[in-house]
């Protein structure tokens, strides 16, 4: 370039400085970076190579979506005149006017129907002829439209049956399910085999199946048919025509009778035993310890366990949980507050220089100076002071030293 380019020649000059140099830079750089990316290099497969570079990749990829997109948008629809008169897609698309048929009339005698719905799905309703109306039983559905139930003769003879039948659950098979093949209620079903209805029925399980809708009742000494009938709020007259008996004095201890309709009575309500709060006693009674005490809280987790480093135990059992005095005693400390950490606290003298501390209190039913017996309710958990949770920090000093509790309590 240099020896095109001398003094003598101008325009060579200036073009070589203006077009060739500035081209043939352009060109360096192009072949530095297609050198860069694309060039095999000595460890590799030079038809390897190629594939391994992800621009390559990127463009094969976007290449084979076009083409498939292309395809996909060229694509023909299937048209009714693309298909043959006679093959079944022809048929389904046909715009030709069909002539309905509908038939009417009762049902056969001799059909045999089987219900395949369940309750979530749509129930086959038979027309009746004008003037059988009477031929079938007839059952309100909804409270307008009377239809009749469609059973399959197997179906009827279980519903149609006085004797107390034994059944095994077959996979899929729902407690629902079972209770409306035998034509009984649910509760019929759990109640006779003491389920609920939170319990699971499996495969291979033998449920007893009541005849009819009901409850069985074992005979106790003392029991009468009347008070039978009271007890499950049905008529005397059922329970003696369903178990065929003579009369209602009919009667044996142990006897399992059939309670056609009765239904299982609710469990009575249960009763609870409240602790009192403590009351003080009079300023003339002495109340001291008696040396054995007992457990001050209403459960026995522990938080924390009496060490060098922690005066007592923590006892975690809820937030206003009742503390009981561990001990009788003259209370001689119930202050609110911070108290060097232990919150609202209550201290308890019970004599012979022993002391129960009840810390981290959220309420407090003792005032200093009221005297306890044990196992009074002088307050209730919290989480006062230094604390991170509701729990009791309980504390026995023995002549001015903290003892573990565990070896004083039960």
């Amino acid at each position: 370039m240099r020896g095109f380019a001398r003094p003598g020649r101008p325009r060579l000059r200036f073009l070589v400085t203006l077009v060739i140099l500035p081209l043939y830079k352009e060109y360096l750089r192009v072949k530095k970076v297609a050198k860069k990316f694309y060039a095999p290099q000595l460890i590799r497969h030079r038809l390897v190579h190629p594939f391994s570079r992800r621009y390559l990749v990127h463009v094969v990829i976007a290449v084979i979506g076009l083409f498939t997109v292309g395809a996909n948008l060229n694509a023909y629809e299937t048209r009714r005149e693309d298909t043959r008169p006679t093959s079944v897609v022809a048929k389904l698309v046909t715009t030709e006017d069909l002539d309905l048929i509908e038939e009417e009339g009762p049902i056969t005698e001799g059909a045999s129907m089987t219900r395949y719905l369940g309750q979530t799905g749509v129930e086959s309703k038979p027309q009746a002829a004008e003037g059988d109306a009477d031929s079938f039983p007839a059952t309100t559905a909804g409270g307008s439209a009377v239809v009749r139930p469609i059973l399959s003769p197997i179906e009827e003879g279980l519903r149609q049956r006085d004797e107390i039948v034994y059944y095994t659950v077959q996979p899929g098979d729902t407690a629902s399910d079972i209770a409306d093949r035998f034509g009984i209620t649910v509760n019929t079903l759990l109640w006779e085999n003491n389920l609920t209805a939170y319990s699971l029925i499996r495969p291979g399980d033998k449920l007893a199946i009541l005849s009819t809708s009901g409850i069985r009742h074992k005979v106790a000494s003392g029991d009468t048919l009347a008070k039978i009938a009271k007890k499950y709020s049905v008529d005397e007259q059922k329970i003696i025509e369903a178990n065929k008996l003579a009369s209602a004095d009919d009667l044996r201890v142990g006897e399992q009778l059939l309670i056609p309709g009765g239904k299982k009575p609710a469990p009575p309500a249960p009763t609870y035993t409240v602790r009192t709060f403590y009351k003080p006693k009079p300023a003339d009674q002495v109340v001291t310890g008696s040396g054995a005490m007992t457990w001050p809280s209403t459960c026995r987790r522990l938080t924390q366990y009496f060490t060098w480093r922690h005066s007592g135990i923590d006892i975690a059992c809820g937030f206003n949980k009742a503390i009981y005095a561990a001990d009788g005693g003259t209370v001689v400390k119930s202050s609110s507050g911070w108290n060097g950490g232990y919150g609202d606290v209550i201290i308890i003298d019970h004599g012979n220089g022993i002391q129960t501390l009840y810390g981290h209190l959220s309420k407090r039913y003792v005032a200093a100076g009221d005297t306890v017996e044990k196992g009074a309710t002088i307050g209730a958990e919290g989480s006062s002071g230094r604390s991170t949770g509701a729990h009791n920090h309980f504390e026995i000093r023995v002549g001015g030293v903290r003892k573990n509790p565990l070896n004083y309590t039960k």
